[in-house]
């Protein structure tokens, strides 16, 4: 008895023990080299880094096995069916459950509470920053609109969990940023507004985007906008199909995601890609459509893609890019389109004011502006690189070498909620001026920036003329000789 008794202690503590290695050992048979979450898996650390011994190593190897043990897709779904059913809860960062079944995106939730909201000169250099794009691209000759994908819960946010449905207000950035839009005249589609009109629900219940019908929705509507004959898909048959897994769903049940209802409209694509295309998530691709007319260049995230396929069955050229930020000047002399079109998700809104898009805006004549009313600086101007002057800096982007970037932030002195600002460069003999983009960084909502082509620069030095205007009135201030390097 005593040793029956002895063998069952030790057969529980080995199959314990087994239990316990096993996703150590499977590492070595079936390793977690994926994930459907929305990140990049740890990597191997190394135990000498830059030649010294690297003293996070077990820190490091800790966060690698927690992203590649072995079954780990398998256990994580386990969890979340157990805690999304039993308890109406997320094991996911990056995914909120809501009430009967549906999921949302996590990142949306602070624009859904009204909490966090841009300040108002925040507000003011998205909208800014876009005129100069559209003012840019017009000036190319083609034409612009820009336009803003909903959050989920921004049109069906009924399911929200109950934790989450106390608000601090119910104004979100989007209700502060249109009436700025209207101002600055950026021309714009309302999808917030078109979307709400529909009876329908056109976003998918564990997907954080709009269906096949919301597509084709926006896709109107866009088109419409800038006078682009397209197809009417009123007419044509859509198939409900049980085949969508959403990227929540996928998120959330790695292993047990299930398909969910959505339309296929039968319709053929006329359409072929010119790139190497492995997925409409691709960074940058090309289309090309024999049928079709005139060229698109859209700027646009995950949103776009089931609008990429309506728009290059549409144009007779298109092209489609994901990058941040996006590299404007350089696509336009490339491909001279004939439409441009940006879009952008709700909850992305901000990055307009803290990350400009790539170009060289459009030069302006101050002489006009210095006619109606040039005032001289304060005391402040006779401090050009001290802390209590306007900060200027000139190096080369970094997201596009082929730019100068000159870049800083405004004195206390000349922030006021409508400010802009100009600068003027003399590369030897030439002098033009141009509208910075006004930015919002980390420290301040009173920075600029102002992109240079390398080719336009002729002089190592060259003469930089910081100017402000505000209240009709401008002013420079601040004035010096850089060399560019």
């Amino acid at each position: 008895m005593r040793k029956t008794g002895k063998i069952g202690q030790i057969s529980f503590i080995a199959v314990g023990l087994w239990m316990c290695a096993l996703p150590f050992v499977g590492m070595f048979l079936a390793p977690t080299d994926s994930t459907t979450e929305n990140r990049e898996l740890a990597a191997f650390p190394d135990i000498i880094a830059d030649g010294e011994w690297n003293l996070n190593f077990l820190q490091e190897m800790g966060a690698y096995f927690e992203d590649h043990f072995a079954f780990r897709q398998e256990l994580v779904s386990i969890d979340a069916i157990i805690q999304s059913k039993a308890f109406g809860v997320s094991n996911a960062e990056s995914v909120t459950v809501g009430k009967d079944g549906w999921l949302y995106y996590s990142s949306t939730t602070e624009d859904y509470l009204g909490r966090n909201l841009m300040s108002e000169r925040s507000l003011f250099n998205a909208a800014h920053n876009l005129s100069l794009v559209q003012q840019y691209v017009q000036e190319q000759g083609a034409s612009f609109v820009f336009t803003v994908a909903p959050n989920k819960n921004s049109l069906y946010g009924e399911d929200m969990p109950y934790y989450l449905q106390k608000k601090a207000g119910n104004v979100r950035n989007m209700d502060l940023l249109r009436p700025m839009l209207e101002n600055h005249g950026v021309s714009y589609v309302d999808l917030f507004a078109l979307f709400q009109r529909q009876e329908e629900t056109l976003y998918l219940k564990r997907d954080s985007h709009w269906n096949q019908k919301g597509a084709v929705l926006a896709y109107d509507a866009l088109l419409d906008y800038i006078g682009v004959e397209h197809d009417d898909y009123e007419t044509v048959k859509a198939v409900r199909q049980k085949d969508a897994y959403g990227d929540l769903n996928k998120m959330l049940y790695p292993l047990a995601a299930e398909p969910e209802w959505d339309y296929d409209f039968q319709k053929a694509d006329r359409f072929s890609y010119q790139t190497r295309t492995e997925s409409v998530e691709d960074a940058w691709i090309e289309t090309e459509n024999p049928q079709g007319r005139g060229s698109l260049l859209m700027f646009r995230d995950s949103f776009g893609n089931t609008l990429l396929p309506l728009m290059a069955n549409t144009f007779s050229k298109g092209y489609f890019s994901r990058g941040e930020p996006q590299n404007i000047g350089a696509l336009m002399e490339t491909y001279c389109p004939d439409a441009v079109i940006i879009e952008k998700v709700e909850r992305n809104i901000a990055e307009f004011a803290q990350n400009p898009p790539l170009l060289e805006s459009v030069a302006v004549n101050l002489e006009e502006k210095e006619s109606a009313g040039k005032e001289p600086a304060p005391q402040e101007k006779e401090t050009l690189s001290g802390s209590a002057g306007v900060l200027l800096e000139i190096a080369e982007c970094k997201e596009n070498t082929a730019y100068w970037m000159v870049s800083g932030v405004l004195d206390e002195a000349y922030c006021a909620e409508d400010v802009r600002v100009y600068v003027k460069i003399t590369d030897g003999g030439q002098t033009v001026a141009r509208e910075a983009f006004t930015v919002t960084t980390e420290e301040s909502d009173y920075g600029y920036c102002l992109y240079l082509c390398k080719d336009r620069i002729f002089h190592d030095y060259v003469g930089i003329q910081i100017f402000v205007e505000s209240g009709g009135k401008l002013r420079e201030v601040r004035a010096e000789d850089v060399k560019l390097q």
